[in-house]
């Protein structure tokens, strides 16, 4: 599904010969010179026929060479959506290249910063993304857990989360959001995925 167009920016196939897992076709979200901040090129994404408690989510992602990092150095990857209200989002820290998860819920929006290994992240590479996510047993318990690896190392690892008070996730998106509210692009920029995996128990 396209969302902003600006000057060409979009969501497309393309063609990557150096795609890690089954070459040549990748999903490219294009942000062109002029993009706005505070939305995303275009939305792919998969529905569960049944609500989701816990997951593993896993994608091969690459951001381009160069690439241009909001100014509020906040630069979605990818997210999960649950029944009711919020997001969970896995996102590119512009401040220092590395990945970072931010819960959005009406009883917890931070953002969770590694806290095991912070793995830089090259830009022009592709990056193996593993994220695991649990919710919480209660609407009240802070007992929700993620986990996210880069590159087969595990950066993040919190067992404090708060999810809401609903069945599970019910999307697993590609909407990579530029921002924060604000900004412009001054330069054509993409992100590139190859190959999503998902599991549940």
């Amino acid at each position: 599904m396209q969302s902003q167009t600006t000057n060409g920016s979009g969501l497309s196939l393309g063609a990557d010969a150096g795609a890690p897992l089954s070459p040549p076709g990748v999903l490219q979200f294009k942000y062109a010179a002029g993009f706005v901040g505070g939305s995303e090129p275009g939305d792919e994404y998969y529905a569960p026929l049944l609500p989701v408690r816990e997951t593993y989510f896993a994608f091969w992602w690459k951001p381009s060479n160069p690439w241009q990092n909001h100014p509020t150095n906040v630069n979605t990857i990818a997210a999960l959506v649950p029944l009711t209200a919020g997001v969970m989002q896995i996102q590119l820290d512009g401040s220092n290249n590395t990945v970072n998860v931010a819960p959005k819920f009406a009883d917890d929006t931070r953002t969770l910063t590694p806290n095991v290994q912070a793995t830089p992240i090259g830009l022009g590479s592709w990056h193996k993304i593993e994220w695991y996510v649990r919710y919480s047993t209660t609407p009240v318990s802070r007992d929700g857990v993620t986990r996210w690896w880069v590159d087969g190392v595990l950066d993040g690892a919190y067992t404090n989360l708060q999810m809401p008070a609903d069945a599970g996730f019910v999307e697993y998106d590609f909407a990579p959001i530029w921002g924060g509210l604000g900004g412009s692009k001054s330069e054509t920029d993409f992100f590139w995925f190859d190959h999503a995996h998902i599991s549940v128990p």
